[in-house]
């Protein structure tokens, strides 16, 4: 019997599913929201959690080393596409938010908030309703992104960069945890599979350009620029924009974070 390990299905993951599943385990395809859930319920027992979501697992998961996701500047895939400019992104105007998020989503508050006041912020939008605004994130952002928008999409602000232009850190997206109760093998596998990604992680990157790049048919030099922007093996620095994060979120943050029009 093989040990469910979420694996999320964005193209960003697949350097790591290019050097296959850890021994013993095997890949569940799983929205980065969802996996939280999953983890809490013990339907799989290691994944590449949404940072967004570790306050939910405080006490079910620890971390594997320093291996997760983040961005240093532009990450290409976590965008706002808007009719109008950031900056004047606020109340009365309307957001759709996509449902796969969960670390995004607050970075977008976070954002938003900080520039134009949390009593401000944009409102979601009704159902039916066409917003001026939509978070999407993964490989439907970065197709978007590279078509530049869809229609009455003017604007597009990559949440990564605005991030690093205002705090001068990267952000974290997501980290890899495996549960507690996880057994010893399970954890050894995961922390070997891990290991063994760093070391390789070059040539993995760009074994995995061919297949991605033809599955979202861009180019692969568009791909190649995309996966050479994500951080998988972190430092000092993205600790530091994780940190930060978890201190701002921790002090400004609410529930729910965006409101629909009273």
């Amino acid at each position: 019997m093989t040990v469910p390990v979420a694996m999320i299905p964005y193209t960003n993951m697949a350097p790591y599913r290019q050097l296959g599943e850890p021994e013993g385990c095997r890949f569940v395809p799983m929205v980065p929201r969802a996996s939280i859930a999953a983890l809490l319920s013990g339907d799989v027992a290691a994944a590449a959690v949404p940072v967004g979501g570790l306050n939910a697992l405080d006490g079910v998961v620890e971390t594997v080393g320093r291996f997760g996701i983040a961005a240093d500047g532009d990450v290409m895939s976590v965008l706002l596409f808007s009719r109008l400019p950031f900056d004047a992104m606020h109340r009365p105007q309307t957001i759709r938010i996509t449902g796969e998020t969960a670390s995004s989503v607050r970075l977008l508050y976070l954002l938003l908030g900080q520039c134009h006041g949390f009593d401000r912020l944009p409102y979601l939008a009704a159902d039916g309703q066409v917003p001026d605004g939509e978070l999407l994130i993964g490989d439907r952002a970065l197709v978007r992104g590279q078509a530049a928008g869809g229609a009455g999409s003017i604007y597009i602000t990559d949440l990564s960069r605005r991030w690093r232009d205002i705090h001068g850190l990267p952000f974290v997206f997501a980290r890899w945890v495996v549960r507690k109760d996880a057994p010893g093998p399970v954890k050894s596998a995961i922390a070997r599979w891990l290991d063994e990604f760093m070391d390789r992680e070059a040539s993995l990157v760009e074994q995995a350009v061919p297949a991605a790049a033809a599955a979202l048919d861009l180019a692969p030099d568009i791909v190649r620029r995309y996966f050479s922007v994500i951080r998988r093996c972190l430092g000092d620095r993205d600790i530091q924009g994780q940190e930060l994060f978890f201190r701002t979120i921790g002090r400004l943050g609410r529930s729910p974070l965006f409101r629909t029009a009273p």
